[in-house]
């Protein structure tokens, strides 16, 4: 698997070097990290699957070979990266903590995954510059919703409670289904007709609901609703105002669903305990982070809440699924694996890029593409919310989706830039011309009457 994958890189770099090719990319990229795993798209050399953390190997997947081929096929930036030195900066951090980790290379191949989510980055800044890049990832992103959608229903009428799709975890298909539903909704609000942009949101709300779970149906709501609104307040228009109401329709249809699906749920399963172990797990990673402010190493925070006591001293469950998780927070989960410094770097290039991308949109109003840069703005703000209540950030199908819309959505942002820069230009200088015309050169003055 590892020879095929390095060795389908020349052809990748064949076709990526030809721009009619590279939405073909975009719709691999918006895709695949939903079914990777499914697919088995992915490979560690060096694996470590009974590893209780959150990664279990050193590995490379069908993506990082995409996006090695983009880097190579493309042009060079003239400029560096938003946000590199942060990304660099964290990368460094982790890798650090190596060092004191009580497993070495487990503590390695979370350090390796961040590179990997560099190239990612870098792939999708290179990628903002070809046309029909974003509806292409949207359309890779919905098609992977439908199939993510087949196996919530067909769980749904087996009799489970909280449909998981494909990722053995419903609070994870709830989080990449709202990391998709918003920028086709954005495409949707924009004026799109697609039908990606129609499907994705009316999918998203479906799987949503088979999640029967609160956070997922909660800032799924959330998160479309803050797009709307911000939407509109950029450009309000006829499609919004009749999306509004769409929207409005959907809450008072879908309400009583979703009521009866966490009912249901409530009633199987102990809400108030739920919410009792996730303070625990609080409890000991807050506990961890103050007595190790640089962390306990990457990956190494299910090992350390056990041998060092920290979950038995915070109250959490004495029970394999609860001893041999991470805490139900990725900032916490962050800060107390690679340190308190590595959290704000994280902070600073996600939130930086997000307010870059809103920021530019309502700079510059009558470009279009402000639609868009809202949408990836406001998947992040959501994913970044959501994120408080689970520790989803560490898993590398979050990390592609969520890293690679940094880059598209920071790239689009500074070709908006640039492009009002060359508008603001040309006008200058044509308001410059009858200037020049009249200017004291004998050559440049009018010919005289008699001439």
């Amino acid at each position: 698997m590892l020879a095929l994958l390095l060795g389908l890189c020349p052809l990748f770099i064949q076709y990526a070097r030809q721009p009619r090719y590279r939405p073909i990319f975009g719709f691999a990229f918006g895709a695949l990290p939903f079914l990777l795993s499914f697919l088995h798209l992915y490979i560690a050399p060096i694996s470590f699957a009974y590893w209780p953390g959150h990664t279990k190997g050193i590995e490379v997947s069908l993506i990082d070979s995409l996006a090695v081929a983009v880097l190579i096929a493309t042009p060079r930036r003239r400029k560096s990266a938003p946000f590199l030195w942060a990304f660099l900066i964290y990368i460094f951090l982790t890798t650090i903590t190596v060092t004191w980790a009580i497993d070495k290379l487990a503590a390695l191949g979370y350090a390796v995954q961040l590179m990997r989510m560099l190239l990612v980055y870098l792939a999708a800044l290179r990628l903002s510059t070809t046309p029909r890049i974003v509806p292409a990832v949207v359309a890779g992103g919905v098609f992977a919703l439908l199939f993510q959608l087949f196996f919530a229903v067909q769980q749904h009428f087996q009799g489970v409670l909280q449909a998981v799709g494909t990722f053995g975890a419903q609070n994870l298909l709830g989080l990449m289904t709202n990391l998709v539903a918003l920028p086709a909704l954005a495409i949707l609000l924009s004026g799109g007709r697609s039908w990606y942009a129609k499907a994705g949101p009316l999918v998203a709300l479906l799987i949503d609901l088979f999640t029967a779970s609160r956070a997922t149906i909660g800032f799924g709501a959330i998160g479309m609703g803050g797009l709307l609104v911000v939407a509109s307040v950029w450009r309000w228009t006829p499609r919004k105002r009749t999306m509004t109401a769409l929207a409005a329709v959907a809450i008072l249809c879908v309400t009583p669903f979703a009521i009866r699906m966490i009912g249901e749920r409530s009633n199987h399963n102990n809400v108030e305990s739920s919410d009792s172990e996730r303070q625990a797990f609080k409890r000991a990673a807050w506990a961890m982070i103050h007595d190790h402010p640089t962390g306990v190493g990457a990956n190494s925070y299910v090992i350390v809440s056990n041998v060092d006591g920290y979950s038995a001293r915070a109250g959490v469950v004495a029970s394999q699924g609860s001893r041999s998780t991470n805490v139900h927070n990725s900032y916490l989960l962050v800060m107390a694996e690679t340190g308190i410094a590595s959290l704000f770097f994280v902070v600073v290039m996600i939130g930086g890029g997000l307010l870059m991308m809103l920021r530019t949109a309502f700079r510059h109003r009558s470009d279009r593409r402000g639609d868009v840069l809202i949408g990836f703005g406001m998947t992040l703000l959501t994913a970044g919310l959501h994120l408080n209540y689970e520790w989803a950030f560490v898993i590398f199908p979050v990390q592609y989706v969520m890293f690679f819309y940094l880059g598209l959505g920071i790239g689009i942002a500074e070709q908006v830039k640039a492009d009002a820069a060359r508008t603001r230009r040309e006008a200058r200088a044509a308001r410059r011309q009858p200037n020049d015309d009249g200017s004291d050169d004998p050559a440049a003055g009018p010919l005289p009457a008699n001439a």
